[in-house]
C-alpha cells in the first residue's frame, strides 16, 4: 500500500479518491499550528510595528529639540544682536558699508575727499619718442627690465625682445604690484604703445630702465604721478592713505572714494544701531519652543490609524515628559552673565501661560530694550561671539539654554538613548519573529507526519473492511446455491 501523502496537493487527491478517512489533513494541520502560534507572533509583530514607529517619533522629536537650539543660536553672539548699518549723504562720491559689527558705533562722520590715491603710469616709446610699429616690433639688444619699487629693485629678463615680450614679462614677474600693457592710441592703424602702471599711493612710485645703454631705441614719458588718497576727517587734516578704499578712516566702516571735492564739501556717513535682529531672534525662540510643546502633544497623544506619528511615543512619556520638565527649566534660569537685574528670560517680558507654552509681554520688553539694551546683550551672549560651550568663562543665557538641550539628544542623551533601545527592540523582534515562523513550521510538519500516520491506519482498517466484506459476499453466494 502506498506512503499517504503530507503535502496538500496529496491530501486533496486522497480525499477525491474517497480513500483514508475523508478529512484534509493538510488543512488540519496549519490550523491547529497556527492556532498555537499565531498569538504569540501577532504581539511580537505589533510590539515590532510599535518599536518602528517609535524610532521616527524620536527621530521626530529631536528635530524639534534641534529646531529650539537653533534658535537658541541666533541669541549665542553679541555680533548678531545688534546690526549696525550706514549711509552716506552722497554715495555717489563717497560709498560706504560695514566691515565689522563689533567694531562699528553709532555716530555721524564728517568726511572731506581732498584728493583721491592714484597710481603712477608710465608710456614707453621707441628712442625717437614715437610709437612702436606693431606689438611685434624687434626692439635690438633688449634682454632685461629693471623695476624699482620703494627701494627694492628687480631685473626682469625678457625672452622676446618686442613690446609685447616686454609686457609679458612684466606681467610674469608680478612685482610689487606693477603691471604692464600695449595700448593702441590711435584710431586707425596699428602702432603701439606700452603703458606700464603700479599700485596706487605715492609709496608705489616707481623707476623703470633697461640693460640698453643710456635706453637707446626707448623713451619713458611719465603720464601721471603716483599719489595717495588725502582726507580731512571731523576737521582732522591731512589723513592719507595708499588707497580710495580705507577700512581704518572710521571704526568698523569702510569708504569708497569716487571723487575729490574740489570745492571742499563735506559728505556725512551715518552710522547707526539696529536692534530689530535682538527681537527676530526671540521670536524665533518662542515660535520654535512652542512648536515643540505642540509636537510633544502629538507624540504622546491619541493614536489615528491614518497617522502612525500620532501617539508614537505614548509608552515613552516618561522619556519626554523629563524633555518637557527641562524645556521649561529654561525660562527661570540665571545667567552666568547676569548684568544690572538682568538674568533670565523673564526679565524682558517671557513667560509661561497655563499650558506651558511661552509669549512675551511687548511692553516689557520694549521699556528694557530702550533702557537696558547693552545687559540684555550681556545676560543672553555674555559679551562675547563664538564661545564654546566647555568654555570655563561665564556663558551667556542663550548657549547655557541650548547646552540643556543638548543634554537630551547628544550621544548619551535620554532621546537618542530611547530612539537607540527602539531599534535594538525592533532587531529583537525582527529574531524573536523569524523564530516563531520556525516553529510553526516545524509544528505543521509534526501534525502532518502524525496525521498521515492516522491516514494510513485508517486506510489499512478500510482495507480489511473491505476484504472481509468481500469474503463474507463469496460466502453467502456459495451456501446460497
Amino acid at each position: 500500500m502506498a506512503e499517504i501523502s503530507t503535502d496538500g496537493v496529496g491530501s486533496k487527491i486522497t480525499m477525491a479518491l474517497k480513500t483514508g478517512s475523508g478529512v484534509d489533513i493538510h488543512e488540519l494541520a496549519t490550523s491547529l499550528s497556527e492556532a498555537e502560534a499565531m498569538p504569540k507572533i501577532d504581539s511580537v509583530t505589533a510590539k515590532k510595528a510599535s518599536a518602528t514607529v517609535a524610532i521616527s517619533g524620536f527621530g521626530v522629536l529631536k528635530n524639534g529639540v534641534a529646531g529650539v537650539r537653533t534658535a537658541l543660536k541666533a541669541l549665542e553672539d553679541k555680533d548678531a544682536l545688534l546690526l549696525n548699518s550706514v549711509s552716506s549723504s552722497n554715495p555717489n562720491s563717497v560709498e560706504v558699508q560695514i566691515s565689522s559689527q563689533s567694531l562699528a558705533k553709532a555716530g555721524k562722520t564728517a568726511i572731506q575727499v581732498l584728493a583721491l590715491a592714484r597710481p603712477e603710469v608710465t608710456e614707453v616709446h621707441n628712442a625717437a619718442g614715437a610709437v612702436f610699429s606693431s606689438a611685434s616690433q624687434a626692439i635690438s639688444g633688449l634682454t632685461t627690465v629693471t623695476l624699482a619699487v620703494d627701494g627694492t629693485s628687480r631685473a626682469i629678463p625678457i625672452g622676446t625682445a618686442t613690446p609685447q615680450g616686454f609686457v609679458d614679462a612684466i606681467n610674469a614677474a608680478n612685482f610689487a604690484g606693477v603691471t604692464a600693457r600695449t595700448m593702441v592710441k590711435a584710431a586707425t592703424g596699428g602702432t603701439v604703445s606700452i603703458i606700464v602702471q603700479g599700485k596706487t599711493g605715492l609709496a608705489n612710485a616707481f623707476t623703470i630702465g633697461t640693460n640698453l645703454s643710456g635706453d637707446a631705441e626707448l623713451s619713458y614719458v611719465q603720464e601721471q604721478a603716483a599719489q595717495n588718497l588725502k582726507l580731512k576727517v571731523n576737521n582732522v587734516e591731512e589723513i592719507y592713505r595708499d588707497n580710495n578704499s580705507p577700512a581704518d578712516v572710521i571704526d568698523g566702516v569702510q569708504i569708497i572714494c569716487k571723487t575729490s571735492n574740489a570745492d571742499g564739501a563735506t559728505r556725512n556717513i551715518v552710522v547707526s544701531e539696529n536692534t530689530s535682529g535682538l527681537k527676530t531672534s526671540i521670536d524665533r525662540f518662542i515660535t520654535a519652543y512652542n512648536d515643540l510643546l505642540t509636537l510633544t502633544d502629538y507624540l504622546t497623544g491619541d493614536k489615528d490609524e491614518e497617522d502612525e506619528l500620532a501617539g508614537s511615543l505614548v509608552k515613552d512619556k516618561r522619556t519626554v515628559n523629563s524633555l518637557i520638565s527641562r524645556s521649561r527649566e529654561l525660562i527661570g534660569l540665571a545667567s552666568e552673565s547676569a548684568s544690572n537685574g538682568f538674568s533670565t528670560f523673564r526679565d524682558i517680558g517671557i513667560s509661561n501661560d497655563l499650558s506651558g507654552k511661552i509669549s512675551i509681554n511687548e511692553s516689557v520688553y520694549s521699556t528694557a530694550l530702550k533702557t537696558n539694551f547693552s545687559d540684555i546683550r550681556t545676560m543672553l551672549t555674555g559679551d562675547t561671539n563664538d564661545q564654546p560651550a566647555t568654555s570655563l568663562a561665564d556663558r551667556g543665557l542663550a548657549l547655557q539654554s541650548s547646552a540643556i538641550l543638548n543634554t537630551m539628544i547628544d550621544t548619551t542623551g535620554s532621546i537618542t538613548t530611547g530612539k537607540v533601545n527602539a531599534e535594538q527592540s525592533v532587531t529583537k523582534y525582527t529574531a524573536e519573529l523569524l523564530e516563531l515562523q520556525e516553529r510553526l513550521e516545524n509544528s505543521k510538519k509534526r501534525y502532518l507526519a502524525q496525521f498521515a500516520a492516522m491516514e494510513g491506519l485508517v486506510q489499512r482498517s478500510k482495507n480489511t473492511q473491505d476484504y472481509l466484506t468481500s469474503q463474507f459476499k463469496a460466502m453467502e453466494s456459495m451456501y446460497s446455491k
